[in-house]
């Protein structure tokens, strides 16, 4: 695994095209956004838009100057203690090569240390198997499964949990 070198910074504007140009296909993109963008593709600026709300804390993963994987965190209600992991994404040239485990590993700190967090929650799509592999491998566990009308078609979902101490 060649992720030494990567950390996490907050999340500039110039990084949303790079983010952004990961997803080849509205397929990718809907496992990536679900339904919280309303065109494929998006642009930077309707990107900076998903992230103008309170309590949001976009990061982007960075390696020898090079963005290669980004998420939000956020507070998903009043109580501090539980931290929402959002848009994970990872640059698809250097999957399968443990980028995914190291965003997951750096965030999980992030949100205990920084963010003070008891609980993170994340959602993922049953049909995006290597992110299901790679949250269940970070000790995330299952706590429910839910359906969604994406594009007129009907995903499921597992939501998901993990415990920090």
């Amino acid at each position: 695994m060649q992720t030494n070198n990567c950390y996490l910074r907050p999340f500039a504007y110039d990084d949303a095209a790079t983010i952004l140009h990961w997803c080849k296909d509205r397929w990718e993109f809907r496992l990536w956004s679900a339904d919280r963008y309303k065109d494929f593709p998006a642009s930077s600026d309707d990107m900076k838009r998903q992230y103008s709300g309170a309590n949001m804390y976009p990061l982007t993963m960075v390696e020898n100057d090079r963005i290669v994987g980004h998420l939000m965190l956020k507070y998903p209600s009043d109580d501090k203690t539980i931290v929402r992991f959002c848009f994970v994404i990872v640059n698809d040239a250097l999957r399968g090569k443990g980028y995914g485990k190291k965003i997951i590993s750096l965030a999980i700190d992030y949100a205990k240390n920084q963010m003070g967090a008891k609980t993170i929650t994340l959602g993922v799509f049953c049909d995006n198997l290597p992110a299901f592999e790679c949250y269940k491998n970070a000790g995330f566990t299952v706590t429910s499964c839910n359906s969604f009308v994406i594009d007129g078609e009907e995903w499921k979902g597992f939501e998901m949990a993990l415990s920090v101490k």
